[in-house]
């Protein structure tokens, strides 16, 4: 049942009777950071969350993982970087917020990933990503400005963020001549956008190793040391973007590293001979046991705190390739008689071809699957089956389900001796690296599987979603197929489960009624074939990559949706970067007559480029509001600034329970649309850097411009980043009769800094109207 939130303040809320015509706003989550933790501790992580408000209910799962089941808002950490120009700076963004939560890892937790969500009164998340390790961790500092480099201890996990757009972080170690050691990326294969590169630096500061793309997108260095030293690794992303949701773990450790196995698995209960490839590896082999293997994957390590290797685990009869395989008359070419069975091979070299003979008879189907791909390998495999005189009968190149991986469901057409031949199809690659698992099954009866477009679906109180299922009758069955879900929490419905005969897919809607209890709810949807000779079911399920967690069923969540909404009619108007811009709003206040709070929405339909804007709270019964953003003084000139807003209250259900709802716009019309001019008030300095040997002070000298309009006093003062320490600068107040002054910039202590960005000279004034306007221009330090 859902939690409802805490209240931070005291809101008068409305009775929420009806069923609105709006719909409610879900609820978002781009990132966990830290994204993994060590066993044993417990860690502390920020979520990216939009439109989480407060707080919201949490839920890790996993074994081994206890997290708390509310996050709460906390102070959301960021840099603005560069200034990014058009067109660039047109882009959709988001700005989410940070909310605090832990999880406790227990000390015998399994290595590998774990799933977790949110959701709110308004909806629920798909699941994403977080990886328990057995190495020591740490996280990140994060400051704004040029990198500074953070020594770390070996072997070491990092957790660490490219943010803001363009950082480049640099992390130090210390290695012995001789030792060899690795670099290893996890940002992509968390669901990071991150596409990382990485370069490590010697003693004497040049590059020895680089990589871009290893595991995907994710980017791993093996070296050895030429000398001892501090070594850097420099890490950032390969087009130098760079926000928030940009998060990695880099791991960095000496001796043996796993790079490759073969075969990529074994029979469950047995065991399996491996043959390895990496570096600084004990051995050219190792026996691994999987005889308590209870999932389809186990992990395996060479030695403890070396790198974790995903193992897959089969039930039935495994095969190993025996060289020279390339023709069906090779005497090495294994023969498949037994079914179902594992055949295990490896494409060692450029052209190499792999042959597996078998007999058939007449209209006995047969399915074909390879596994390599979505088991690590780089294989993008390609399938054929041919005869006894070689001529091919069926190919097939890629499955279609995400991978390179092939699949082909083929039907003898007489009795005989077949082949199937499976090699890579660029064929002009191989290694060992490019090993595969062809699974040869007899299909002796129809069957069907059934597949989730996604892990969770939400349905507003008094209203309805849909939800595609899929079908894949590759195996046979082509009759109608009737669905049944099990799990509907109180008054919910389900419509269209049927499955016409033939067809691939159907759409089937999920129904609330008005007083349907808020909550989540975990749905199993069935599918049963309708009148076949013998029973025929499947289960949908949602796909995961090799060596996560199950998703077991669906999440459902029944939410309110919003009753209040606000508009304006289409407005563009001039507006001068370093003043303030105001827009005035109606509100579609519904049945809800509670204060409403209007503050800036956590997605953009464009970058904002440093637009900030207070929260205003509209009293209970009013309809209209004004809302003031400030331009940033060093805002583009000549862009189309837009901003959107979001309008948030507590409505309390029929037992009295509140809820936040929120209400967001991306249109045209209810955008605050500014056509960003030049600045109205500039500042100067002569002394754009400066250099101080030790503690002391300096004059600083500047000149202000008043443009036409203003004529008021200017205050002058020097800011900075919380992170550069040690310094002090008077505030100046330049007469309306003036055009300059000095400012006494004091540095108190020989350790100030660091220094890595400039301070801001900033000047500020009142307009006309009593609003504020700004203007900068930094000033550089340089500290020796």
């Amino acid at each position: 049942m859902f939690r409802s939130a805490i209240v931070l303040t005291v809101l008068a809320v409305a009775c929420l009777f009806r069923q609105s015509s709006l719909q409610a706003e879900l609820p978002h989550v781009s990132y966990v950071f830290p994204a993994g933790g060590q066993r044993g501790q417990t860690v502390e992580f920020l979520v990216g969350g939009h439109y989480l408000h407060e707080g919201c209910s949490f839920l890790m799962t996993g074994e081994g993982v206890s997290a708390t089941p509310r996050i709460e808002r906390t102070t959301t950490t960021w840099f603005e970087g560069p200034v990014i120009p058009m067109p660039a700076s047109q882009r959709k963004e988001d700005y989410p917020q940070d909310y605090l939560g832990s999880v406790t890892i227990d000390e015998n937790a399994g290595l590998g990933l774990r799933h977790w969500r949110v959701w709110t009164s308004q909806g629920v998340t798909p699941r994403m990503k977080f990886v328990v390790g057995d190495l020591p961790e740490v996280i990140e500092h994060e400051i704004d400005g040029q990198p500074i480099p953070e020594h770390v201890t070996l072997p070491v996990t990092i957790n660490g963020r490219i943010f803001p757009r363009e950082d480049v972080d640099i992390w130090t170690f210390e290695a012995q001549k001789g030792e060899t050691l690795t670099c290893e990326v996890m940002a992509a294969r968390l669901g990071s956008p991150l596409d990382s590169r990485i370069e490590i630096r010697g003693p004497n500061g040049q590059p020895i190793a680089e990589n871009v793309d290893a595991f995907g997108t994710d980017s791993f260095v093996a070296f050895t040391a030429p000398e001892a030293g501090t070594y850097e690794c420099r890490i950032h992303d390969i087009e130098f973007g760079g926000l928030q949701h940009y998060v990695y773990r880099l791991t960095i450790r000496k001796g043996p590293y796993v790079r490759s196995v073969y075969p990529l698995g074994g029979r469950r209960a047995g065991s399996v001979q491996l043959a390895l490839s990496g570096a600084s590896l004990p051995a050219a082999t190792s026996s691994v046991s999987l005889a308590d293997a209870t999932a389809d994957f186990v992990v395996w390590q060479i030695e403890p705190l070396s790198n974790p290797v995903l193992l897959t685990v089969g039930d039935v009869e495994e095969l190993l390739e025996q060289e020279p395989n390339d023709e069906v008359s090779t005497v090495g070419a294994p023969r498949v008689t037994t079914l179902p069975v594992i055949c295990n091979g490896r494409i060692g070299k450029a052209g190499d071809v792999d042959c597996w003979s078998f007999s058939a008879k007449k209209d006995q189907r047969l399915l074909f699957n390879v596994a390599a791909e979505r088991l690590g390998s780089r294989l993008d495999s390609e399938l054929a089956i041919v005869d006894a005189t070689g001529k091919q009968l069926a190919t097939n190149n890629d499955a279609g389900n995400g991978t390179a991986d092939s699949r082909l469901l083929w039907k003898a057409p007489a009795d005989g001796t077949f082949a199937v031949q499976l090699r890579d199809e660029l064929g002009s690659r191989g290694g060992d690296d490019f090993a595969y698992r062809l699974s040869v099954t007899e299909l002796t009866s129809e069957a069907f599987e059934l597949s989730l477009p996604a892990d969770s679906v939400t349905v507003d109180r008094g209203g309805e979603t849909k939800l595609k299922i899929v079908v894949d009758r590759s195996s046979g069955w082509s009759g109608p197929i009737e669905l049944s879900v099990e799990g509907l929490p109180e008054g919910v419905t389900v419509e269209g489960t049927t499955i016409a005969k033939n067809r691939n897919d159907t759409q089937i809607v999920f129904k609330a009624v008005d007083k349907s209890p808020l909550g989540l709810a975990e749905l199993r949807i069935i599918g049963k074939a309708v009148d076949a000779e013998s029973p025929i079911e499947a289960e949908a399920v949602f796909a995961t990559d090799f060596g996560e967690p199950a998703i077991d069923g669906l999440a459902l969540c029944v939410s309110v949706a919003t009753p209040f909404k606000f508009y304006a009619p289409f407005e563009t108007k001039y507006g001068a970067r370093g003043s303030t811009f105001t827009r005035s709003y109606e509100i579609d206040r519904g049945d809800f007559d509670g204060p409403i709070e209007i503050e800036l929405a956590d997605r953009q339909n464009r970058h904002l480029q440093g637009v900030t804007g207070q929260k205003v709270i509209v009293p209970p019964g009013e309809s209209s509001f004004d809302f003031t953003v400030a331009l940033p003084p060093w805002m583009e000139v000549g862009r189309t600034s837009r901003t959107c807003l979001m309008a948030s209250a507590f409505v309390e259900d029929e037992a009295g329970q509140q809820h936040r709802v929120s209400y967001s716009s991306e249109a045209q019309d209810d955008q605050i649309i500014v056509l960003v001019d030049p600045t109205r008030l500039s500042i100067e300095t002569s002394q754009p850097a400066i250099s101080i040997s030790t503690s002391g002070t300096v004059e600083l000298p500047f000149k202000v411009a008043r443009g036409s309009g203003l004529t008021g006093p200017v205050t002058v003062q020097l800011t900075g980043p919380a992170h550069i320490t040690g310094w002090q600068a008077s505030i100046t107040e330049v007469p309306a009769n003036s055009g300059g002054g000095t400012l006494t910039l004091t540095i108190s202590s020989d350790d100030a800094g660091p220094f890595n960005m400039p301070l801001t000279l900033q000047a500020s004034m009142k307009d006309e109207r009593g609003q504020p306007v700004t203007a900068e221009c930094p000033v550089s330090i340089r500290h020796n």
